[in-house]
């Protein structure tokens, strides 16, 4: 999971706490310009790029209004999508967080385009590591091989550097994530947007899920929106900064800065990992997939396909009785159900609107060791799991701790109360005996005789 790197980074601590103590002040603060209030937050906008990201957290009173305020250069949504029977079928991928996990997802894009049936996913997602996979995803197989090179070539030390004294007196973090960005920067450049916008052109999206610390809410951002301003230097840079920002594991990772304007004034937002929010997405803000067919000619058939970075079962060890270990464990249950519950949320969503719900995480008999937080060994391992699992197509079609489904019991039908049976006509009481008589006399009915044998059915009927 995400949040399970931390608990490495809290055993380094204890290591360097009484370092700390001895040389004491404090280290120099990040200077600042904070938007200074929730209503001003309400009215900051990235400057030169619109509709580069919205609130995820706050559903539109006017859907169609808001698609135009922030999908500007979308002739329509899905246009490219292939149709069965007039429908169209629109492919959903979420990748979610799970820090040094994110090996596994790239592995599974792998291992499906070699089985040959990987579609094009009209809408991809990501959070945390999912955001570092999902423009690759985004732009299809052909980028296979960057994802690879990202996934099992780059071990600890040439991603992120210690700084764990600067963190505890006062820094932003227990690490300086500086190499992470240089190796962003090589792999997103101008002719990255340039491809990216191209597909966003078709009706395809690529959108990323981070934190805005400062407001404690999950914001999307429109990746495709940002990629049309390719000939924008600040573009790219943006492009760059919110995939950072999406896996800045807060307290391990530096928060980054974003600027942005309110009233003509700029000021800064804090944006840390997604993964604080909700740890995996498929609709940009909170509503039920009906209402986002007002964006189609007609509504489409949805198959979703999420991919866990991170083990979905919980998985038994003994804690050790110190504060960093019980910390860090804990913090690991808290966002391994953040997970589960974010996926049956969207199971949910997906059974109520007939769409098509594909799941896939980490096996729990996976179990490689590791001794760093980017550890090769582990890593590559993981990866060529993703790749078999990727190939099988083993993918759930419901989350993992939900019973088996039975078969709706049907109710059986009432039966109809029985009509009631005709009256039959009353006897007359029978003759009194005279004297010299042996049995009573005959009844002596008015009218025609009643045969007694259909006396006789006539009460059977109606007792039944």
């Amino acid at each position: 999971m995400v949040w399970g790197e931390t608990l490495r980074a809290l055993r380094a601590i204890a290591s360097v706490v009484i370092v700390a103590s001895v040389v004491g002040g404090c280290a120099g603060a990040i200077e600042r310009t904070p938007v200074p209030t929730a209503m001003a937050a309400e009215k900051a906008n990235v400057p030169n790029i619109p509709g580069a990201r919205f609130w995820a957290d706050e559903a539109p009173k006017d859907l169609k209004k808001a698609y135009a305020e922030h999908l500007q250069g979308v002739p329509k949504l899905g246009a490219s999508a292939p149709l069965v029977n007039g429908r169209m079928q629109i492919d959903v991928l979420a990748l979610s967080g799970g820090g040094s996990d994110g090996a596994f997802g790239a592995g599974v894009l792998t291992g499906w385009t070699a089985r040959g049936d990987r579609p094009e996913f009209e809408h991809v997602t990501g959070v945390s590591a999912g955001s570092i996979i999902a423009p690759f995803a985004f732009l299809g197989p052909k980028y296979d091989p960057q994802l690879r090179e990202i996934w099992t070539e780059y071990k600890t030390d040439e991603l992120v550097v210690p700084q764990i004294v600067n963190g505890l007196l006062g820094g932003q973090a227990l690490t300086d994530t500086g190499p992470l960005r240089k190796l962003v920067a090589k792999y997103i450049d101008r002719e990255f947007l340039i491809a990216v916008s191209k597909e966003y052109q078709r009706g395809r999206l690529l959108t990323v899920g981070t934190t805005n610390l400062d407001a404690k809410r999950p914001v999307v951002w429109n990746m495709g929106a940002i990629a049309r301003h390719y000939d924008n230097p600040e573009a790219v840079q943006l492009f760059r900064d919110v995939i950072v920002a999406s896996a800045a594991i807060p307290g391990l990772f530096p928060p980054v800065n974003i600027k942005v304007k309110v009233d003509g004034k700029l000021y800064d937002e804090m944006h840390v990992d997604g993964g604080v929010t909700r740890q995996i997405y498929v609709t940009p803000v909170n509503l039920p997939f009906q209402a986002f067919d007002v964006l189609y000619p007609k509504p489409p058939q949805r198959h979703l396909w999420l991919v866990h970075n991170g083990k979905m079962n919980p998985q038994f060890g003994a804690v050790k009785p110190t504060t960093f270990e019980i910390a860090g464990e804990s913090i690991n249950a808290l966002m391994l159900y953040q997970h589960k519950g974010d996926n049956y949320r969207i199971y949910r969503m997906a059974k109520d609107a007939g769409a098509n719900f594909n799941s896939i995480a980490i096996p729990p008999e996976f179990n490689h060791a590791y001794t760093e937080k980017f550890d090769l060994g582990y890593q590559r391992a993981l990866y060529e799991e993703g790749i078999r699992i990727g190939k099988a197509k083993d993918w759930r079609k419901k989350p993992s701790d939900l019973p088996e489904e039975r078969p709706a019991r049907v109710a059986k039908p009432k039966p109809e109360p029985a009509s009631p049976a005709p009256a039959t006509p009353e006897a007359p009481a029978a003759t009194p005996l005279e004297p010299g008589d042996t049995e009573p006399a005959a009844p002596k009915p008015p009218g025609q005789p009643v045969a007694m044998d259909r006396v006789s059915d006539l009460e059977t009927s109606a007792t039944q």
